[in-house]
Protein backbone atom coordinates (compact mmCIF):
# COMPACT_ATOMS: atom_id res chain seq x y z
CA UNK A 1 0.00 0.00 0.00
CA UNK A 2 0.75 3.27 -0.47
CA UNK A 3 2.88 5.64 2.50
CA UNK A 4 5.31 2.94 4.40
CA UNK A 5 3.25 0.23 3.64
CA UNK A 6 2.06 -0.98 0.01
CA UNK A 7 0.23 -4.23 -0.24
CA UNK A 8 0.01 -5.45 -3.78
CA UNK A 9 -3.22 -6.68 -4.43
CA UNK A 10 -5.67 -6.50 -7.28
CA UNK A 11 -8.47 -4.81 -5.43
CA UNK A 12 -7.75 -0.94 -5.74
CA UNK A 13 -10.67 1.58 -4.23
CA UNK A 14 -10.89 5.08 -4.18
CA UNK A 15 -11.40 6.50 -0.71
CA UNK A 16 -13.96 9.73 0.02
CA UNK A 17 -13.27 10.63 3.17
CA UNK A 18 -15.36 12.57 5.22
CA UNK A 19 -14.37 14.08 8.82
CA UNK A 20 -16.83 13.51 11.16
CA UNK A 21 -17.89 14.35 14.38
CA UNK A 22 -19.53 11.63 17.03
CA UNK A 23 -23.14 12.10 15.25
CA UNK A 24 -25.66 9.39 15.37
CA UNK A 25 -24.33 6.43 13.93
CA UNK A 26 -27.09 4.14 12.56
CA UNK A 27 -27.36 0.62 13.38
CA UNK A 28 -24.43 -1.74 12.47
CA UNK A 29 -25.80 -4.31 10.32
CA UNK A 30 -25.99 -4.79 6.34
CA UNK A 31 -29.69 -2.74 6.23
CA UNK A 32 -30.62 0.78 6.02
CA UNK A 33 -33.34 0.16 8.50
CA UNK A 34 -31.51 -1.82 11.52
CA UNK A 35 -32.01 -0.21 14.79
CA UNK A 36 -29.31 2.25 16.03
CA UNK A 37 -26.79 0.46 18.86
CA UNK A 38 -26.48 1.67 22.16
CA UNK A 39 -24.33 3.72 23.18
CA UNK A 40 -21.89 2.62 25.59
CA UNK A 41 -21.30 4.36 29.47
CA UNK A 42 -19.22 6.93 29.33
CA UNK A 43 -19.13 7.63 25.71
CA UNK A 44 -20.26 10.49 23.31
CA UNK A 45 -23.85 11.07 22.92
CA UNK A 46 -25.06 8.62 20.04
CA UNK A 47 -21.22 6.74 19.85
CA UNK A 48 -21.16 3.67 18.65
CA UNK A 49 -21.39 0.93 21.58
CA UNK A 50 -18.02 -1.02 20.50
CA UNK A 51 -15.46 -2.02 22.84
CA UNK A 52 -12.06 -1.28 21.19
CA UNK A 53 -13.15 1.62 18.94
CA UNK A 54 -12.79 5.33 19.72
CA UNK A 55 -16.35 6.61 19.06
CA UNK A 56 -15.09 9.40 18.17
CA UNK A 57 -13.17 8.73 15.06
CA UNK A 58 -15.93 8.61 12.78
CA UNK A 59 -15.56 8.51 9.18
CA UNK A 60 -18.41 8.09 6.39
CA UNK A 61 -16.55 5.87 3.30
CA UNK A 62 -16.90 4.35 -0.12
CA UNK A 63 -18.81 7.42 -1.22
CA UNK A 64 -20.64 7.48 2.29
CA UNK A 65 -21.73 4.00 2.29
CA UNK A 66 -20.52 2.93 5.17
CA UNK A 67 -19.46 4.49 8.42
CA UNK A 68 -15.49 3.40 9.80
CA UNK A 69 -14.20 3.63 13.39
CA UNK A 70 -10.64 3.92 14.65
CA UNK A 71 -9.58 1.29 16.88
CA UNK A 72 -9.01 3.23 20.39
CA UNK A 73 -5.36 5.37 20.62
CA UNK A 74 -4.74 4.15 17.00
CA UNK A 75 -3.80 6.80 13.99
CA UNK A 76 -5.30 7.26 10.89
CA UNK A 77 -2.20 6.97 8.85
CA UNK A 78 -1.95 9.08 5.04
CA UNK A 79 -4.92 8.88 2.75
CA UNK A 80 -4.46 6.10 -0.40
CA UNK A 81 -6.10 4.99 -3.37
CA UNK A 82 -5.27 1.62 -2.30
CA UNK A 83 -7.51 0.97 0.36
CA UNK A 84 -10.51 3.01 1.95
CA UNK A 85 -8.69 3.90 5.42
CA UNK A 86 -5.67 2.75 7.43
CA UNK A 87 -4.98 2.80 10.93
CA UNK A 88 -1.45 2.32 12.59
CA UNK A 89 -0.35 1.62 16.18
CA UNK A 90 2.12 4.53 16.66
CA UNK A 91 2.62 7.25 13.89
CA UNK A 92 6.34 6.94 13.42
CA UNK A 93 6.02 2.65 12.99
CA UNK A 94 3.78 1.42 10.05
CA UNK A 95 3.25 -1.80 11.93
CA UNK A 96 0.80 -3.24 12.84
CA UNK A 97 -1.67 -1.70 10.42
CA UNK A 98 -5.19 -2.05 10.48
CA UNK A 99 -6.78 -1.97 6.67
CA UNK A 100 -10.09 -1.36 5.78
CA UNK A 101 -10.87 -2.37 1.85
CA UNK A 102 -14.17 -2.05 -0.20
CA UNK A 103 -15.19 -4.61 -3.10
CA UNK A 104 -18.54 -5.95 -4.54
CA UNK A 105 -19.23 -9.06 -3.15
CA UNK A 106 -19.13 -12.46 -4.73
CA UNK A 107 -22.07 -14.05 -5.91
CA UNK A 108 -24.24 -11.01 -6.45
CA UNK A 109 -24.59 -11.40 -2.32
CA UNK A 110 -26.27 -8.80 -0.50
CA UNK A 111 -26.85 -9.33 2.91
CA UNK A 112 -25.33 -12.24 5.08
CA UNK A 113 -27.34 -13.46 7.55
CA UNK A 114 -27.01 -16.93 10.02
CA UNK A 115 -28.90 -18.87 7.64
CA UNK A 116 -26.86 -17.33 4.22
CA UNK A 117 -23.17 -17.02 6.41
CA UNK A 118 -22.47 -20.79 4.85
CA UNK A 119 -23.25 -19.82 1.05
CA UNK A 120 -21.10 -16.65 1.74
CA UNK A 121 -17.85 -18.57 3.29
CA UNK A 122 -18.15 -20.88 -0.30
CA UNK A 123 -18.25 -17.80 -2.41
CA UNK A 124 -15.17 -16.15 -0.66
CA UNK A 125 -13.24 -19.80 -0.50
CA UNK A 126 -13.27 -19.71 -4.21
CA UNK A 127 -12.94 -16.00 -4.69
CA UNK A 128 -9.58 -16.31 -2.34
CA UNK A 129 -8.54 -19.31 -3.95
CA UNK A 130 -8.52 -17.39 -7.74
CA UNK A 131 -7.10 -14.19 -5.47
CA UNK A 132 -4.40 -15.15 -3.11
CA UNK A 133 -3.14 -18.78 -4.37
CA UNK A 134 -0.76 -20.18 -2.24
CA UNK A 135 -0.41 -16.82 -0.17
CA UNK A 136 -3.44 -18.60 2.09
CA UNK A 137 -1.76 -19.62 5.33
CA UNK A 138 -5.39 -20.13 6.89
CA UNK A 139 -8.16 -21.05 5.06
CA UNK A 140 -11.83 -18.97 4.60
CA UNK A 141 -14.12 -19.86 7.99
CA UNK A 142 -16.96 -18.63 9.28
CA UNK A 143 -16.27 -15.76 11.40
CA UNK A 144 -18.06 -13.33 13.32
CA UNK A 145 -17.65 -9.78 14.44
CA UNK A 146 -20.16 -7.91 16.52
CA UNK A 147 -23.41 -8.22 14.98
CA UNK A 148 -21.88 -9.02 11.29
CA UNK A 149 -21.33 -12.86 10.29
CA UNK A 150 -18.43 -12.83 7.79
CA UNK A 151 -15.61 -14.82 6.84
CA UNK A 152 -12.38 -14.75 8.42
CA UNK A 153 -8.85 -16.21 6.73
CA UNK A 154 -5.14 -15.86 6.89
CA UNK A 155 -2.48 -14.87 3.87
CA UNK A 156 0.78 -13.56 3.66
CA UNK A 157 1.80 -9.85 1.47
CA UNK A 158 4.45 -7.99 0.40
CA UNK A 159 4.82 -4.13 1.63
CA UNK A 160 7.34 -1.88 1.39
CA UNK A 161 8.84 -1.05 4.94
CA UNK A 162 11.58 1.64 4.56
CA UNK A 163 11.69 1.19 0.54
CA UNK A 164 12.19 -2.76 0.46
CA UNK A 165 9.68 -5.31 -0.08
CA UNK A 166 8.85 -7.06 2.90
CA UNK A 167 6.58 -10.10 3.35
CA UNK A 168 3.82 -9.67 5.84
CA UNK A 169 0.94 -11.59 7.44
CA UNK A 170 -2.54 -10.71 7.31
CA UNK A 171 -5.33 -11.54 9.40
CA UNK A 172 -8.43 -10.82 7.40
CA UNK A 173 -12.63 -10.85 8.25
CA UNK A 174 -14.69 -9.44 5.36
CA UNK A 175 -18.16 -8.97 6.20
CA UNK A 176 -21.12 -7.75 3.63
CA UNK A 177 -22.99 -4.53 4.96
CA UNK A 178 -25.64 -2.73 2.74
CA UNK A 179 -24.52 -4.88 -0.36
CA UNK A 180 -20.97 -3.80 -0.32
CA UNK A 181 -18.03 -6.01 0.54
CA UNK A 182 -15.93 -5.27 3.60
CA UNK A 183 -12.54 -6.62 4.52
CA UNK A 184 -10.51 -5.64 7.62
CA UNK A 185 -7.37 -6.62 7.73
CA UNK A 186 -4.46 -6.67 10.49
CA UNK A 187 -1.00 -6.35 8.95
CA UNK A 188 2.26 -7.09 10.44
CA UNK A 189 5.67 -8.42 9.38
CA UNK A 190 5.91 -11.91 9.52
CA UNK A 191 6.35 -13.29 12.63
CA UNK A 192 5.45 -9.87 14.80
CA UNK A 193 1.39 -9.81 13.98
CA UNK A 194 0.12 -10.16 17.92
CA UNK A 195 -3.14 -10.49 19.53
CA UNK A 196 -3.28 -7.14 20.17
CA UNK A 197 -3.74 -6.05 16.28
CA UNK A 198 -5.77 -8.70 15.81
CA UNK A 199 -8.40 -7.63 18.13
CA UNK A 200 -8.05 -3.82 17.23
CA UNK A 201 -8.96 -5.26 13.52
CA UNK A 202 -11.94 -6.92 14.59
CA UNK A 203 -12.86 -4.58 17.01
CA UNK A 204 -13.46 -2.11 13.37
CA UNK A 205 -15.02 -4.77 12.05
CA UNK A 206 -17.18 -5.13 14.58
CA UNK A 207 -18.53 -1.46 13.84
CA UNK A 208 -18.70 -1.47 10.71
CA UNK A 209 -22.18 0.20 9.95
CA UNK A 210 -24.05 1.93 7.50
CA UNK A 211 -24.20 5.89 7.43
CA UNK A 212 -26.39 7.83 10.01
CA UNK A 213 -28.74 10.45 7.46
CA UNK A 214 -26.88 13.06 9.56
CA UNK A 215 -25.38 15.91 7.10
CA UNK A 216 -21.45 15.86 8.04
CA UNK A 217 -18.80 18.42 7.33
CA UNK A 218 -16.29 16.58 5.11
CA UNK A 219 -13.09 16.98 3.10
CA UNK A 220 -13.01 16.89 -0.67
CA UNK A 221 -12.84 13.19 -2.34
CA UNK A 222 -9.45 12.05 -3.13
CA UNK A 223 -8.81 12.91 -6.65
CA UNK A 224 -5.85 12.89 -8.99
CA UNK A 225 -4.02 15.91 -9.78
CA UNK A 226 -5.44 17.72 -13.03
CA UNK A 227 -4.08 20.92 -14.59
CA UNK A 228 -5.37 24.07 -13.16
CA UNK A 229 -8.01 25.55 -15.18
CA UNK A 230 -6.99 28.55 -16.95
CA UNK A 231 -8.35 31.65 -15.33
CA UNK A 232 -11.29 33.50 -17.18
CA UNK A 233 -10.62 36.47 -19.25
CA UNK A 234 -11.97 39.77 -17.41
CA UNK A 235 -14.64 41.01 -18.76
CA UNK A 236 -14.44 44.77 -20.93
CA UNK A 237 -15.64 47.62 -18.56
CA UNK A 238 -18.90 48.96 -18.90
CA UNK A 239 -19.33 52.33 -20.64
CA UNK A 240 -19.15 55.35 -18.26
CA UNK A 241 -22.15 57.59 -19.12
CA UNK A 242 -21.48 61.35 -19.57
CA UNK A 243 -22.04 63.76 -16.42
CA UNK A 244 -25.82 65.13 -17.08
CA UNK A 245 -25.14 68.99 -18.85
Amino acid sequence: MRHAARLRLSHRQVACLLVAAPLLAAGCSGSRDAAPATDAPGSPPGAVATPGIDPASRLDLDSGRVSVFSPAGWRRAPRSYDYLVRYQATPQVPYPSVVVLAADPPADITEVTADSQAAFVEAMASLLADREGDKLSRPPAAASAGPHAGVGWAATGTAKLDGLPKQIERDCLAVVIDGRLYTVEAWAPRGGLDDKARAAARAVAAALCVPSLEPLEGLEPLVPPSEPEAEPEADEAAPVPAPAA
